[in-house]
């Protein structure tokens, strides 16, 4: 599934290519993702501009000059592809969705599982949407800080991966950075939220904000399905440190133990016994 340095970086590469454009068509090939879409959507966002392009957790928001935003979540495979409409010759198993623009730009939503979705809302009214309206902090804002996390940590006994990738508490931290993050903290990803300390939230705080930093800066990680909006993939695979990295030797010089792999909630985690505590 595509997390935050992904979205993010869909998002940059949505505004970049298309920001002041011109909608001029809209093609709709299925309308049923995992909410229904509009069927109305392209008598609605057909001849508006495109004002703005931001991100909200793993939403990708495209604010239109009629007081209306796209919403696109991706979903488990979702993707999207932004070509030049005249070498937009690449045929896309299960594009759901076309939008084409006067600039001759064609954005193309593209989904095989379906898990995605294309909503629309008020811009103005955006933080009352039920997929919004809940969200907690973003990790890369000041308002995310080793104090609200300390606080919000008090008395729960979950387990701090299964925490730090509760949309309630933070949002966009997935299973891969959740993993990343907990290596760089030197916390064990099974740990009672509720054991953390201040000055390990302070540690952990710190390296979510560091990693999603570095995966954005590097275009994402090209695992499974995704990649850029021009095709081409991100590059943060190449440094990751330990998810995915079972049985391999831990990469601090000073540790020669093993990576480790348990199932926590059912997603797999990956930790060093010995770096982590």
């Amino acid at each position: 599934m595509p997390e935050l340095p992904e979205v993010e970086t869909v998002s940059q590469g949505i505004k970049s290519k298309l920001l002041n454009h011109k909608i001029s068509k809209v093609i709709v090939k299925r309308r049923d993702l995992r909410f229904r879409i509009d069927t109305k959507l392209e008598q609605k966002i057909t001849n508006t501009k495109i004002n703005s392009v931001s991100r909200r957790a793993k939403y990708i928001l495209i604010n239109l000059d009629n007081g209306l935003t796209v919403i696109i979540h991706l979903g488990m495979s979702g993707r999207i592809v932004v070509e030049d409409l005249k070498s937009s010759k690449n045929i896309f198993k299960h594009t759901h969705l076309e939008i084409i623009t006067t600039g001759k730009k064609k954005m193309k939503f593209i989904d095989p599982r379906r898990f995605g979705s294309v909503l629309l809302h008020e811009t103005n009214n955006l933080n009352t949407h039920k997929l919004i309206k809940n969200l907690a902090p973003e990790p890369l804002t000041k308002e995310f800080n080793a104090t609200y996390l300390f606080k919000a940590l008090k008395g729960r006994s979950a387990n701090i991966k299964s925490i730090i990738m509760n949309q309630f508490i933070v949002v966009g931290v997935g299973n891969i950075y959740a993993s990343e993050s907990l290596y760089k903290a030197k916390i064990r990803p099974g740990r009672q939220a509720k054991s953390l300390s201040l000055t390990e939230c302070v540690l952990l705080a710190k390296s979510i904000k560091k990693v999603l930093k570095r995966s954005i800066k590097l275009g994402g990680s090209s695992i499974n399905d995704y990649s850029l909006v021009d095709g081409n993939l991100g590059f943060f695979q190449s440094e990751l440190e330990v998810y995915g990295k079972e049985g391999k030797i831990c990469r601090k010089k000073t540790c020669h133990s093993k990576i480790l792999r348990i199932v926590i909630a059912q997603r797999s985690s990956f930790y060093c016994s010995k770096c982590q505590k």
